[in-house]
């Protein structure tokens, strides 16, 4: 197994690593993944669309993604999203934590491996659809075994895993495309002023 992109670290160095840590960067991903995990609990429309609310909680971790080269950014925002509704409790799902703390292990995985499409929004949109689907597909192997029943099953199985894998591209799609492009439009003032 090739494990080259992860960081290297020794006992000696992690001095130096924690006076180097912008703490402040870090307590805004954990304050992102808190709010994420706050919105989704307390949000309710009834769209009879499944995977809808993954726009809402995916477009801001794949922004938070590319927005930092941060090892593990996306991995601290959902850790702490993961947290808070674990803690806040059972709302829709008891499982909705779990799906935080995959997803953001799983982005910053994609940023890591995916090196050479970083900067392409089709990457990020199909990325995120992936990951997206990992819910539904979870949720099938909790229903069959009969841990927990899920309501979106009962019309079949095509229909909540496009739902989701288009929903999750769009969220992927919309938080690179406007991370990127913000990024490009920053190069180009800059380039633009300094001549």
């Amino acid at each position: 197994m090739n494990m080259n992109w992860l960081p290297k670290t020794s006992s000696a160095n992690i001095k130096q690593r924690l006076r180097s840590l912008n703490w402040l960067e870090i307590l805004a991903l954990v304050g992102l993944g808190l709010i994420i995990a706050i919105v989704q609990a307390n949000l309710h429309f009834p769209l009879r669309l499944p995977g809808w609310r993954g726009l809402i909680w995916l477009t801001p971790l794949v922004a938070t993604r590319l927005s930092t080269s941060r090892f593990g950014a996306a991995s601290i925002t959902s850790l702490s999203a993961a947290g808070c509704s674990w803690l806040i409790g059972v709302r829709n799902d008891p499982y909705d934590w779990f799906f935080y703390l995959v997803v953001g292990e799983l982005l910053d995985l994609a940023y890591h491996q995916g090196r050479r499409w970083q900067k392409q929004v089709w990457f990020w949109a199909i990325v995120a659809g992936l990951i997206h689907l990992i819910k539904p597909l979870t949720r099938m192997i909790i229903s069959a075994g009969g841990v927990w029943s899920y309501g979106f099953l009962a019309s079949g199985y095509i229909y909540p895993l496009t739902t989701h894998f288009i929903f999750g591209a769009i969220a992927g799609f919309v938080g690179a495309g406007l991370l990127l492009w913000a990024k490009r439009r920053r190069s180009s003032e800059l380039t633009d002023n300094e001549s």
